[in-house]
């Protein structure tokens, strides 16, 4: 019965937010901690996606904005050594008491402000951020750093921008996302950085997914792998 009566109230406050922005929260103030106890099905696909075709046996990963955490325990299937940085105190907290101990290729666990990576050049095989680009003010700065902690390269998954899923004025309906973006507008962004070897998680949002090497009518992330180029 509380299922039926939340509802329509979800729907009025949704849509509130889309007619007039001044009332939508302010996505600075958003904290993975609101999904505890829940997962993200297209994260856990990006996750394995990285998994199988980036990370080597026993490589060495950083996953820049690690939410809840278990990405980091996908990433330890086959990396040696995994580490996660938040800008998250909350999230931070919830990891240390459910992950540290408990996965054993677990090295650093810690927060970062959000652009300065606290680590040195070439730190890292592999940098994996999902679902964390779309919440950056800066992320051209983001992943230029990004990429100078990176030996291999970086990959990234963020929604791609579908027209059900935008408001009006072009923002994206999830609130929490600063901006959204599609194909051809992400590929402009990433190229600036490397070479690119694009896939595509496509499906519904409760899954099953496909993965593909073109954009697809339903695409549901856009997954570019950035690799490093040497001079």
């Amino acid at each position: 019965m509380r299922e039926v009566i939340r509802y329509p109230l979800a729907a009025l406050r949704d849509w509130g937010y889309s007619r007039f922005r001044f009332l939508r929260p302010n996505p600075k103030d958003y904290s993975t901690i609101v999904g505890v106890g829940s997962v993200v099905p297209v994260q856990i696909e990006a996750y394995f996606l990285a998994l199988n075709r980036y990370v080597e046996e026993n490589a060495k990963i950083l996953d820049v904005g690690f939410g809840l955490g278990y990405g980091l325990n996908i990433l330890a299937i086959k990396a040696g050594d995994v580490n996660g940085i938040d800008i998250d105190f909350k999230v931070l907290r919830y990891c240390q008491n459910t992950i540290v101990g408990r996965n054993p290729r677990l090295n650093v666990l810690n927060i970062f402000d959000g652009y300065t990576i606290p680590f040195s050049d070439e730190s890292f095989d592999v940098v994996c951020c999902v679902d964390v680009i779309e919440h950056v003010e800066d992320f051209n700065r983001l992943i230029k750093e990004m990429m100078r902690v990176s030996r291999k390269g970086v990959f990234l998954s963020t929604p791609n921008r579908r027209p059900e899923n935008t408001n009006k004025d072009g923002s994206p309906k999830n609130y929490w996302h600063l901006r959204e973006w599609d194909y051809p507008e992400f590929d402009e962004i990433v190229r600036k950085f490397g070479s690119i070897e694009w896939r595509f998680i496509n499906g519904a949002n409760e899954g099953p997914f496909t993965i593909s090497t073109e954009i697809d009518k339903n695409t549901l992330a856009l997954a570019p792998f950035i690799f490093k180029v040497r001079v």
